[in-house]
This record gives structure tokens, sequence and C-alpha cells, in this order.
């Protein structure tokens, strides 16, 4: 009788041990399958809830592990997703459905995703131990270091990346970008120019091409880049910016201001191009003595950040011009009434003008003589008068160079008149030599008698 019980107990047993393997061998991984197909589908609310019931089972299961995190992933819950991955490698449980690399890899794109850069650069650190001849886990490692400013670091990557595949584009974009940041432009031309001959519609390859050769001087083919680069809608705006600034450059402002006027037809409002737009629109327009679109433009610019560069400082210096006619005439007027002007004022300081030398339609040098006394044979004295008419601060330097030509003028003073400033070191400078500083509000009184 006892025998026979166990007979029974070990026919039980084996026959559990069957079914259990028949249901390992067989049914699990069939209604595993079922579950993948059911992510596959979308339906990754009821895979996620089977998968569930799975693991409370086994939860040393790498492969439910998996689809679960999968399945997250697709319903886009990137923290429930990492947790499940980083579960299947903890197991270490690898097959032919669950890859090493492959687990690394979406983990690591996870960590991207969420900004979480160092855990990120651990597995691809990793990654590039288990293939050390793929070369996107170098190029990825990369853009970590790119993305953190650690360029020296990113610069051996994308240079590993490149050398495994040459044929990869971005990694001699990224190159080109590291070059440009770190001013070695004749190095960031040439990996620009590989990533172009890869890939001649990567716009952003060829804009910064264009800042570099900008940089280096040669206008017409940064335009020509500029040009290129334009055709996408995300730098169209830039694009206007880049070609006008060259065209200012070269000291062809009606260009610049049509490249300007263009790109702010399309510039986001208050956006920091829309900005750069305008401040370089102001300058051209200070350039051909347009004062009043100068203004108008900065008006703008104050509006949307009152802060922007030299905005405030260039309103404060023209505040005159919107107060007081006389010196807004000054200021816009043809060269012809300029010069007209510039003796007027000479004269009405009480000075006879015995040389003239216009220097530029903004600035006028003039030789004038002042009896030093109120008999008829008191000798005469020369002044040299150098007349500005724009709002650059006057530095030391420039004082230093008059006056160390003074002499070749038989001149024994100085007087400079400006509508700019004065360098505090340019009036000190002034203050122990026979130099007259003359600024915007002695600048009036002159005019006002005239």
């Amino acid at each position: 009788m006892l025998l026979t019980y166990v007979i029974v107990f070990l026919f039980i047993i084996i026959l559990a041990m069957i079914v259990w393997y028949v249901l390992q061998a067989f049914v699990l991984p069939r209604r595993i399958d079922e579950i993948a197909q059911m992510i596959e589908a979308g339906q990754t609310k009821q895979a996620i809830k089977k998968l569930l019931d799975l693991l409370e089972k086994d939860d040393r299961n790498s492969y439910a592990h998996y689809l679960l995190a999968e399945a997250y992933a697709k319903e886009d819950n990137q923290k429930m997703a990492t947790v499940e991955y980083r579960q299947v490698l903890k197991y270490g449980k690898y097959s032919d459905k669950v890859d090493e690399v492959d687990v690394r890899t979406k983990l690591a794109k996870l960590y991207l995703d969420q900004g979480l850069l160092d855990d990120a650069k651990s597995e691809y650190l990793i990654l590039t131990k288990i293939e050390p001849d793929n070369f996107l886990h170098f190029f990825e490692l990369g853009t970590i270091y790119f993305r953190s400013n650690a360029m020296d670091r990113a610069t051996i990557f994308f240079k590993k990346s490149s050398s495994l595949n040459p044929r990869h584009e971005q990694s001699h974009y990224y190159l080109g970008q590291i070059y440009y940041q770190n001013n070695l432009y004749s190095d960031a031309k040439n990996s620009f120019l590989e990533a172009i001959k890869i890939e001649p519609a990567n716009y952003r390859a060829h804009y910064f091409l264009g800042l570099v050769l900008r940089q280096m001087q040669d206008f017409e083919w940064a335009i020509k880049e500029f040009d290129i680069a334009q055709k996408s809608e995300d730098l169209k705006v830039k694009c206007f910016l880049a070609k006008g600034s060259c065209h200012m450059q070269k000291g062809l402002i009606p260009k610049a201001i049509m490249e300007f006027e263009r790109g702010l037809k399309f510039a986001r409002k208050g956006s920091d191009t829309e900005l750069g737009l305008r401040w370089y629109l102001a300058e051209c327009y200070e350039k051909t003595r347009d004062l009043h679109s100068a203004i108008h433009q900065w008006e703008k610019i104050a509006e949307m950040k009152p802060n922007f560069r030299d905005v405030q400082a260039k309103l404060k210096n023209y505040s005159e011009f919107r107060q007081d006619d006389r010196i807004k005439d000054f200021l816009i007027s043809g060269l012809a009434q300029f010069e007209h002007t510039c003796r007027k004022i000479v004269e009405a300081m009480n000075f006879n003008i015995t040389d003239i030398n216009i220097i530029s339609d903004t600035e006028i040098e003039m030789v004038a003589t002042e009896s030093e006394g109120k008999w008829r044979n008191t000798r005469q004295t020369n002044r040299l008068i150098r007349i500005i008419r724009t709002t650059d601060t006057i530095q030391e330097r420039f004082l230093r160079t008059l006056h160390e030509n003074m002499r070749n003028k038989n001149a024994t003073r100085i007087i400079i008149i400006t509508t700019g400033d004065y360098a505090q070191s340019a009036v000190e400078f002034a203050n122990t030599r026979p130099i007259e500083l003359y600024g915007k509000n002695e600048l009036i009184n002159i005019l006002r008698k005239f």
C-alpha cells in the first residue's frame, strides 16, 4: 500500500515537471510572443497588464522586462521604460530576443532625452568596449561632451567616429563647429567642406562654412554659402543678417541695407535675430547719414530690449538731434553743406582759415590763424582744428597722433569739435597739452551764432 502511494506521488511529480517543461518550452514563449505582437500593434495597455501579471510569477524573466520597457517606451513613459531596461541589465540574461547592445543603446537614448548626460555617457562608454568598431557609439559620446562644453573630449570622439566611418557627415560637421568656436578657421573650413561633400543638403554646414569664410575675409564665397543655407526655413533670417554683414565689411552699404530689410520681413518679433538686424540696419543708416531712420531703429530696439548693445548710448548721443534742428542739419547734411558749415563754425570762433583738408564726409581738418593781440604787427599763430560729426568716443591715441603732427602744420594749439564723447584718458591727456576739447553743447552754442 505504501509502495502504491510512493509510485503515485512520483508519478504526480514527474507529470508536474512535464507540464512545467511544456509550459516553459511552448506555452509561455508563445504567450510572450503574443504580447510582443500586441505591443507592435499598439495595444500597449493590455500588453503592460499581461506582462505585470507574468512578472508577479517570474520577476527574473529578462524578456518580459524587456517587452515591458518597450511598451512603456511606446507610451512615452520614459521613467518606467528606463526602470525596466535597467532591470534587464541587472539580471544580465541575454538571448536572441534580448540583446545587450540593443538594450544599452535604447537606455542611453532615454537618458539623453531626460537630460541625464552622465548616465548616457556611462552606457555609451560600455558600448564602445562591446562594439569598438561601431562609429555611432563614439559619435554619441562626442555629442554628449559637446553639449557639456567639454570640447577637447568631444574632439577625440568625433575624430574617432569619423575615422571609423569617413562618410559620416555629422562627425565632420561637429568637428567643424568645434574648430570654429576655437577660431581654427582653416580646420573648420575643411571639416564643413567634407560634411557638405557627403551631404550637400546639410544647410547648417553651409551656414557655418559661410561664417568661417566671413572670418577669413572671403566675403564673396561666404555670401554664396549663405545663399544655399537660406533654403532652410530655420536659417533664412540668420542668412539675411550674415549676408548683410558681409556687404557692410565690403563697404557696400546699400546692399547691406537691402539684406537687413529683407531679413526683418521674416524675423520673429522680439527675437535676438530681429534685434541684430535692426542694430546693423541702424549702423548702415548712420553711415549714410540717414539719422532719422537710424534713430527709428534704435528706438524700436529700445522698446523690445532697452539694454541691447549700445542702443541707449546711441539714443543719448543723438538726443540733441531729436531736439535741435541746428545739430540735426549739421549731422545729416551732404558733404558740400558739411564743409560750408565747418567753415562757418571756424569763422564764428574768430579764426581765419588758411588751409582745409576733407578727410571724410564725417571729418574735416582746418588750419586757421588768430591774432594774439590787438596791434597790427602782432604775430599770427596757427590753430589746428578738427571737426568730427560722429557718435564715436574720441580716444587718447587720436589726440596723441594729432599732437605729434601739430608741428608739421606750424600750429601752436589744437581744437577738437565733435558730436560724440571724449574718453576720460583723452580728457586727461588734453589737460596737460595745448589741446581744447569741444563737445555737443559747445557746438550747439556755436551753431546758434549763425
